[in-house]
């Protein structure tokens, strides 16, 4: 469960068996889907069969209900790289999920702040602005950190390289006034307006990144 949510998301609280035992059956979620055996849509789960239950779902999981799409999985990956495929059986699982997926957590300090992240549209790393930023990037918990890069990038995740990879960029924001901080996420690049004070900048910053969601077309510049 931990792997399913979000770097930074709160933990799923804990919550006892009897809550989700009265409406499960033996389908492949507990409430629906695919019939773990036979007549598993009518079976309900209970403290008696629950190990059963885990079994059949883990193999369905982890198996027979996902052997199809790793073959095709697989068969794209010698399609698209064709022999230098067998290269990726040299790395463990772990790694792999690393490569694929970031890092778990989204860790950054004061000099990787300043040396990575790029600045341009009249903004330079000694702007009041950009100042303000950094430091409200340190003193963001967890969760913040993890949607402000997708704010800014699309993905919650660190690449493995960190920022240095990354290549995040802050630009003033061409549109008229003082509104909320935009994004173009395609190329990671942050619009901020020329706010007066960290605290102002701090509180249209979250406003932003939480209230964010999908993604919107706008003619800003290159």
């Amino acid at each position: 469960r931990k792997y399913m949510q979000p770097p930074g998301d709160e933990p799923v609280p804990p919550s006892p068996f009897s809550a989700f035992a009265d409406a499960a059956v033996f389908a492949e979620t507990g409430a629906g889907g695919a019939p773990l055996c036979l007549g598993g849509e009518t079976r309900q789960v209970d403290v008696s069969n629950v190990e059963e239950f885990v079994q059949l779902a883990s193999a369905f999981w982890l198996g027979s209900g996902v052997e199809r799409q790793m073959v095709a999985f697989r068969k794209g990956l010698y399609d698209v790289l064709g022999s230098g495929a067998v290269m990726l059986w040299s790395f463990s699982p772990l790694e792999l999920r690393r490569l694929f997926c970031g890092e778990d957590e989204v860790i950054w300090t004061e000099k990787e702040l300043e040396e990575n992240m790029q600045c341009g549209g009249g903004y330079n790393s000694t702007s009041e602005q950009v100042r303000w930023l950094r430091e409200e990037m340190l003193a963001m918990l967890q969760p913040l950190r993890a949607k402000f890069l997708e704010f800014v990038t699309s993905c919650p995740r660190l690449p493995p390289g960190g920022l240095k990879d990354l290549k995040v960029s802050v630009h003033p924001d061409p549109a008229p006034g003082i509104g909320l901080p935009r994004s173009r996420a395609c190329v990671h690049r942050l619009f901020l307006p020329r706010y007066a004070s960290r605290e102002e900048l701090a509180v249209q910053l979250t406003e932003a990144i939480l209230c964010s969601g999908g993604h919107h077309e706008q003619n800003l510049p290159p």
